[in-house]
């Protein structure tokens, strides 16, 4: 799933800036060119209240900071003929040929940054589109293209900004194919070929792997 994907990259992220706080510095000195005082500052408060990673809204009473993911929404984009994509190819599955339907949604979700400062939000967002950016191969290693990140402020609303915090929020978007194996559908699929084979030139290609038995001499022309 899509938002175990972003949970899994923001998580080793988190993770990897408090082990190397320098991770920081890159981003903000050479990156951004914040003054070191400001930097050392931010590592500073990472140090003390590292962000966490959690699943949808954050309620009222939660601690941030607050790396929070939710579903913005997901369709069905584009499809193939009767959504036909294959068949199971292993020999060895007990599913061997049974056919695959599928098609491409198109998934969005937000990443909310909550904190309870104007000032740390922004820093904490900066570094929270590092870390996903930075996830990329990861993201394609699992299926996903067309990846696209956007970003933007959040207006006071206290249906998803509890009291008194500061959020903003990254768009993920991406592409991915969603399968499903029809289990039971190589039942009385023809799997095997009997009876005499013709071998008209010799060639694999004239009868795949079927094996030919019955040949012609040379001078046969192919009339019956």
């Amino acid at each position: 799933m899509i938002q175990r994907f972003l949970f899994t990259v923001l998580k080793d992220g988190v993770e990897q800036i408090t082990a190397d706080p320098e991770i920081i510095d890159d981003l903000f000195n050479d990156v951004y060119g914040l003054t070191e005082e400001e930097a050392t500052a931010i590592k500073t408060f990472w140090a003390s209240k590292p962000p966490k990673v959690i699943h949808g809204y954050a309620p009222r009473d939660i601690d941030v900071p607050v790396f929070s993911i939710v579903l913005d929404n997901e369709r069905e984009s584009d499809t193939w003929l009767a959504n036909d994509i294959g068949q199971e190819e292993d020999p060895d599955s007990p599913d061997y040929r049974a056919d695959i339907k599928g098609s491409i949604w198109q998934h969005q979700y937000s990443v909310l940054v909550y904190t309870e400062h104007p000032d740390v939000t922004l820093y904490y967002y900066e570094l929270a589109k590092s870390i996903i950016l930075s996830g990329n191969d990861f993201f394609v290693d699992q299926g996903l293209f067309e990846i696209d990140l956007s970003g933007a402020d959040m207006a006071p609303d206290e249906r998803y900004i509890p009291q008194n915090l500061f959020a903003r929020k990254l768009t993920f978007s991406c592409k991915r194919v969603f399968k499903r194996l029809l289990r039971g559908s190589q039942i009385g699929k023809a799997t095997s070929v009997s009876g005499i084979h013709i071998d008209r030139s010799g060639s694999p290609s004239d009868a795949g792997d079927v094996e030919t038995l019955v040949t012609f001499p040379p001078e046969y022309n192919g009339e019956t």
